[in-house]
């Protein structure tokens, strides 16, 4: 049985190359990253010879990168995995006994520098490009939206302050409605208290969210309580899966079409790309959808439902006996694995930042993640 040695080395003579696994996932995806392009993106938000030298901003955008890589969304959970992981140091450039940053680095810097500069969407836009350059797009894409938890609570939601009348003025004043947002009598926790929805019907056009005024009340489905949320679409090529488009919309009725005619526009304006045919569930069998597909010169491939009439969706229902139509619909519950994947792994079950735009920098972020990772083993297998 042997025992631990309890004499330590004062000096160590290692590099921290050595310290990372030739096997590690980090090492694929590290190539892909072009940090001179990050620091032309933003050349324009230093100044130039004043104050005090800045954190390199490609390190701070690979830290966020390898944080929600592997499964860090907040600041300070970063900041830990960069303490003490030393393939994550590796990652970002720093070294064993490099110096780590205050959390409040990257919130000062997203709030001051990154927030309306839209980077984050043209580093997306160029692993769509690369992947473009190398012909590992299909011309076949697949749609698809999910629900995303918003970083706000039902405690949070407040009544619209609306005009009122003097009699209903009277009438609230005098007590025959009951504020649900009241707390207990016996409730001393100021900062969490008990509320009491019990006879007041919370809907969007009653309620907002004081955290995060942009997030809507949604729910998947009439057994699930609805919560404040995102709807986050999403566009796919069929070969690869390759994200070709991710936007967040306010969850209305019409989010996911509205979405995705939106992603299908700006592919088109941004990568000069126009998809032959477009796989989407029955949530997209809608005749203003389909017949947007056929004025696009795009074939709909969408699940049928029995109910609905009119040319566009006849023409949906033709196609469903195809070979082409079958095998878009096989291929398009695909980037529900992609959502699966954002959602257990990268942090896509909830956002950790509030308000749409800020919100739409975050779902960027992570489709940059999901495209990095299949680019990584797209060039692994080469």
């Amino acid at each position: 049985m042997g025992s631990s040695d309890g004499q330590k080395n004062i000096f160590h003579t290692v590099q921290l190359e050595d310290l990372v696994p030739k096997d590690h996932p980090l090492r694929r995806i590290r190539p892909l990253i072009n940090t001179e392009r990050i620091r032309e993106l933003c050349a324009d938000l230093y100044c130039a010879d004043n104050g005090r030298p800045g954190v390199p901003p490609e390190q701070l955008f690979l830290a966020m990168l390898g944080g929600y890589l592997l499964g860090c969304r907040s600041d300070r959970l970063i900041i830990r995995q960069l303490t003490c992981d030393m393939a994550f140091r590796w990652f970002v450039g720093l070294d064993i006994d490099s110096p780590i940053w205050d959390p409040s680095t990257f919130s000062k810097n997203r709030e001051r520098r990154f927030d309306d500069s839209g980077i984050f969407e043209k580093l997306f836009d160029e692993t769509v490009m690369a992947a473009k350059s190398k012909g590992w797009l299909s011309m076949h894409w697949s749609v698809d939206g999910t629900l995303v938890r918003a970083n706000a609570s039902l405690k949070s939601l407040a009544p619209i302050e609306v005009y009122q009348s003097p009699e209903q003025y009277r009438e609230t004043i005098s007590g025959k409605k009951k504020s649900a947002q009241k707390p207990k009598a016996d409730d001393d926790d100021k900062g969490n208290p008990t509320v009491n929805w019990h006879g007041e019907k919370r809907t969007n056009e009653t309620h907002r969210s004081t955290t995060d005024p942009d997030a809507r009340l949604a729910t998947k489905s009439k057994h699930c309580g609805a919560v404040p949320s995102y709807m986050v679409n999403g566009t796919m090529e069929n070969r690869n899966r390759i994200l070709t488009g991710i936007g967040v919309e306010l969850c209305t009725g019409k989010a996911e079409r509205d979405g995705a005619i939106g992603l299908l526009e700006r592919a088109k304006s941004r990568y000069k790309l126009a998809p032959e045919s477009l796989g989407g569930d029955k949530g997209y069998f809608v005749k203003s959808f389909a017949q947007g597909l056929l004025d696009r010169e795009i074939a709909p491939h969408l699940s049928t439902k029995k109910i609905g009439r009119g040319g566009a969706l006849a023409r949906v229902r033709m196609r469903s006996r195809g070979i082409a139509f079958q095998a878009s619909q096989r291929a398009r519950k695909r980037i529900e694995e992609l959502w699966g994947e954002g959602k257990e792994l990268h942090g896509l079950r909830r956002f950790a930042r509030r308000q749409l735009e800020k919100v739409r920098q975050e779902a960027y972020l992570i489709g940059w993640v999901l495209n990095l990772k299949r680019l990584a083993t797209l060039q692994a297998a080469v």
